[in-house]
């Protein structure tokens, strides 16, 4: 008896496919000149930032749709590509809504104390408009420090520095 012939994907899989796994080069390019361009990364070498463009992930939002809500696990941080995203608080059984609380662009990222500790989220996200994203998940930071232990230091320095820059600001009102 002859094993079964194995059948390649239909075409509608072969699209889904190439589509969710794959990146052309003019999207790698993109991200990476996009990655550059973020202060959290200044000082990376262009090697640097190719190991950690490998390490993110491109997620597609329609406008006016939660990335993530108050409340839910907190997995990791995600980078503006395009579009917008808005962060608010949750919303308060006698209000008109949830309170905006900051609106970010291309080039912003939130969500970065998920890569320090496993909680829930505080506030909620939400795209503004049709949106691309960029995640980067704990686990994956995690293997970069183990695989590339000098960029791990560098980014973890780099996340810090941020997380005690927004700490002031929220101290000092600025």
């Amino acid at each position: 008896m002859n094993p079964p012939e194995k059948s390649s994907p239909g075409p509608s899989l072969q699209w889904m496919w190439a589509n969710i796994f794959n990146r052309g080069d003019a999207d790698q390019v993109a991200i990476l000149a996009s990655l550059e361009k973020i202060p959290l990364f200044h000082g990376l070498t262009k090697k640097e930032l190719r190991r950690i463009e490998e390490s993110l992930y491109l997620r597609r939002y329609r406008a006016d749709s939660f990335i993530f809500r108050a409340g839910e696990p907190a997995l990791g941080m995600y980078i503006i590509h395009a579009g917008s995203v808005r962060l608010e608080k949750k919303e308060e059984p006698d209000t008109d809504g949830p309170e905006p609380l900051l609106e970010l662009g291309p080039g912003d990222f939130f969500g970065e104390m998920a890569l320090f500790e496993e909680g829930t989220h505080l506030v909620s996200a939400r795209a503004n408009a049709n949106s691309v994203l960029l995640g980067f998940f704990r686990p994956d930071l995690m293997a970069l420090c183990h695989t590339y232990p000098r960029l791990g230091c560098k980014l973890l320095l780099a996340l810090g520095r941020v997380v005690s820059d927004r700490f002031r600001a929220s101290l000092t009102g600025g």
